[in-house]
């Protein structure tokens, strides 16, 4: 894993555990080159995923702007984080299961 900060390739995990309900690992990282520390996220991918645009064009699905999508749409509500999140969560999982890439 890359540091974000100083972009050295050699970075250690300190600490991982299940994060999502099981659905990710939370790693914590630690960069030996300027001492950085951040967390990373794993998640099991099933499928590559593909948004189909009103155009036609496909674009690979992104968790993170559906995510911002929500946040966006909720913002002037009292909403959890963790409950948005689970929420996205829950939706990227129903959109693998159905056995359709687009």
């Amino acid at each position: 894993m890359r540091c974000p900060y100083c972009q050295s390739e050699d970075t250690q995990v300190k600490d991982s555990r299940p994060a999502e309900d099981g659905a990710a690992i939370r790693r914590r990282r630690v960069c030996p080159d300027c001492g950085g520390r951040f967390t990373t996220f794993e998640r099991v991918q099933l499928r590559d995923l593909v948004v189909v645009k009103k155009a036609g064009r496909k674009v690979p699905f992104d968790r993170d702007k559906l995510l911002r999508s929500v946040e966006i749409a909720v913002r002037k509500r009292n909403v959890d984080p963790e409950r948005i999140d689970r929420a996205v969560t829950g939706i990227v999982r129903q959109l693998e299961r159905s056995g359709e890439t687009e």
